[in-house]
């Protein structure tokens, strides 16, 4: 990610939703068959957040990037269509889809029962976890020392859940970069996020910081699909599989992380 001034960020991703027609609903219907849609249009629309380095962000031309986008990409051109990459707030990722605003969110959705209770999830692309992020003089050594501390977490996430259950005073961000913001003009002792995104804000707006020793968990992503798109399921499990078994998410992972994620 390069160095936000985060006013231009949030400009650049309204300018991105609107170029995408984040607004529209898709053409699926409530039978199913968004696969076969999908098909017929020649194209798929794909939900990031565009808040998460490497994970997925806005680069300089104000285009979606990242891991995810690599992948969203590379699953649209298996299906055979273009990918239509549609940038959305990370709070509204679910409604918007069971709401038909797009085809499928591929941006580093933790699975979890809770949210399955709303959505569907292809098999795990990948494996991460959070971790707390806390300035360097911090007296926060390791995790149980964020206990009634104020700990800066993005909306509807995972890390919310983690803090929240490790007693800490909690405050709730619309994405990371301002969380990180608050954290280095001192509003917040700590921030806790993917361990892979809070590594890479840091590195790139070269904050004083330093993570925190030992994951607050671990967990799984998956790609996003309403319940009732069971045959476009299966098709992106397939290629999933397909593309972990000829290399080429190998390729996109070392490209973004040095390694394979998965």
């Amino acid at each position: 990610m390069k160095k936000f001034i985060v006013g231009l960020f949030i400009t650049s991703l309204v300018l991105v939703m609107s170029a995408c027609g984040g607004s529209k609903e898709t053409s699926g219907s409530s039978n199913g068959d968004t696969l076969q849609s999908i098909k017929d249009k020649g194209e798929m629309k794909i939900a990031l957040e565009g808040a998460y380095p490497p994970y997925n962000f806005i680069n300089k031309s104000n285009e979606l990037e990242g891991f995810d986008a690599d992948i969203a990409q590379e699953v649209a051109k298996r299906l055979g269509v273009k990918a239509v990459l549609v940038a959305n707030p990370w709070d509204s990722m679910i409604p918007a889809l069971t709401g038909k605003k797009f085809d499928i969110i591929i941006s580093d959705m933790a699975i979890t029962e809770e949210r399955k209770k709303k959505v569907s999830f292809s098999e795990p692309y990948f494996t991460t976890g959070n971790q707390l992020f806390v300035p360097k003089e911090s007296s926060i050594k390791e995790p149980k020392d964020m206990k009634g501390k104020k700990i800066g977490v993005t909306i509807s996430t995972t890390a919310a859940e983690a803090v929240t259950k490790a007693g800490a005073d909690v405050k709730l961000y619309k994405n990371d970069f301002l969380a990180f913001e608050d954290l280095v003009n001192g509003r917040l002792d700590g921030v806790s996020t993917d361990q892979g995104v809070g590594a890479k804000i840091i590195l790139d707006q070269n904050y004083s910081l330093v993570a925190v020793d030992g994951l607050l968990n671990t967990e799984l992503a998956g790609m996003t699909i309403r319940k009732e798109d069971k045959d476009f399921r299966k098709e992106i499990n397939k290629i999933i599989v397909e593309m972990q078994k000829d290399g080429k998410y190998e390729e996109i992972s070392k490209k973004w992380f040095g390694k394979d994620i998965r």
